[in-house]
Parts: structure tokens; sequence; C-alpha cells
């Protein structure tokens, strides 16, 4: 979450937020799916549930927003999209915007696009994560809460191979970012970098973040024991420096080695 603004209208902010969303009605679900698949035992499920679309979210957001006014009857919160789009995948953050100014922006909700190529399929992944953010930024329920939706298959993203891992790309920032780097930078210490991995990710981003830890943390122990072989070459350096060079070379007396003998 972002914000924006001076800190002394985070009281009006905050003020105005409130009134919008006890305004709010929540939206009727009058579209209907069916869902149908397996499930990690194999067996087949079906059911039905229904949700309220973009349109319904948005008009029981725009429903609230104009009853919430000052005393001139002036409308005092609104929102608007930051929409981000790339050959891979769709960013949708929901701007929440006082009329003082300070503005909050949620996190960004991010899908995977298969299809960058196809115009329409992604003008609809933008909707859904439009809806996602939306519902998300003044607390809809814009879905059935029903149970037998614990049957459906719990999506495991693929294991990565290594020349995956090495070209894989992450937003950060707003921008597209190779996530090996964007880690070795969170390792040096850079703060954005860190407090990115801090946020959610999807299911296939966070597979590529465990797996680039894993082969950090490898590499990590790796140069840890060479260095700790290399002090200790060191160190027996030093302790051969210091014994006598001429040591083997003593003439031994015959009478120390009689001696000797005896013991």
């Amino acid at each position: 979450m972002e914000i924006y603004g001076k800190e002394e209208d985070r009281a009006k902010w905050a003020l105005h937020y409130a009134q919008v969303k006890a305004n709010i009605n929540q939206p009727k679900r009058t579209h209907k799916v069916t869902v149908s698949g397996k499930n990690k035992q194999g067996k087949p499920y079906s059911y039905d549930y229904k949700y309220a679309d973009l349109a319904d979210i948005d008009k029981a957001v725009m429903d609230g927003i104009k009853k919430a006014t000052d005393k001139e009857g002036n409308v005092t919160f609104s929102y608007f999209f930051d929409i981000q789009t790339t050959n891979t995948a769709v960013a949708v953050q929901t701007l929440l915007v006082d009329s003082s100014g300070f503005t909050v922006k949620t996190n960004k909700i991010i899908f995977q696009n298969g299809k960058a190529y196809d115009a329409q399929a992604t003008a609809s992944l933008i909707s859904y994560a439009k809806r996602y953010s939306l519902s998300g930024a003044f607390g809809i329920a814009a879905d059935d809460d029903n149970d037998v939706q614990d049957q459906k298959t719990i999506y495991e993203p693929k294991i990565l191979t290594k020349q995956e891992l090495e070209n894989y790309q992450v937003y950060y920032n707003g921008v597209q970012a190779n996530l090996y780097d964007l880690y070795q930078e969170a390792r040096d210490g850079i703060k954005d970098a860190q407090d990115w991995f801090k946020e959610s990710h999807t299911p296939e981003d966070a597979q590529a973040i465990h797996q680039v830890a894993q082969i950090f943390k490898k590499k990590h122990k790796k140069t840890d024991t060479s260095k700790t072989k290399e002090k200790q070459a060191v160190l027996d350096k030093i302790q051969q420096a210091k014994k006598d060079p001429f040591e083997d070379k003593k003439m031994v007396s015959d009478a120390d080695s009689t001696v000797d003998r005896l013991f």
C-alpha cells in the first residue's frame, strides 16, 4: 500500500472513506457460473456459484460515493485504477482519492497473462483484476462464500528450470525486472527490493522466489565453506612459519639418545 499527500489530511481521508464505505450496499450477485473438474484425489466435482461483476461493484461504490458529500453537496471521495500490462502479466491497483488530495494506493492485484497477443482476452483479464482490486478496496463480497468451493483443485505452480529462473521477470515499481537481480539487490540491503519481497505474490512468482532463494542459499553456503578452508590454510601457514626451520636437523647427543631409549 502506498500513501500520497499531507499528513494533516490523513484524518479527512479516513473520515470520508468511512462515510463512503458505510453507504455502500453489497451488490446483488446477478451472474452465475458452473465450475467442474477433478480434485487432487481424482474425484470429480461440479458446483454453481453467483457473483457480482465489475459493473455491479462499480455501481455499488459510486452510489456510496454520491451519498458521502460535504455541506455544499460536493462529493468528497472517489477512486480510479492504475493499470499495468506486459506480454506476461496484468497488474491493477485502486487509488482511493480524497477531496483534500490525500490518496491511498492499494497493493497490486497481478494475474499472469498467457494470451497477451489476444486483445479481447487481455481486456477480460484487466476487468477481472479491476473487480478483485475494487472489491478489496471497499470490502465488498463479490462472490458466494460457498463451502463446496473447497473441493476445487489446489493450484500447484510448476517447478521452474534453471534457464527459466535466470530469465524470470516480475513487476517491480511498475516495470519488469529480472528476479535474480532483484533478489541480489534485496540481499545487498536495498530497501525497495526488500519491501517488494514482503508483498503478496502470485503463486507463480512465489514459486520462482522460493527457488531463487534456495539457489542463493546454496551459493552462500559454498562461499562460507570456501572462506573457512581459505582461513584454515592461512592459519596453517602461520603455524608452519612459527616452527624452527632447523628443528629436523638438530643433533641428538648419544647421551640423550640413550636416555630416550630407556623410555
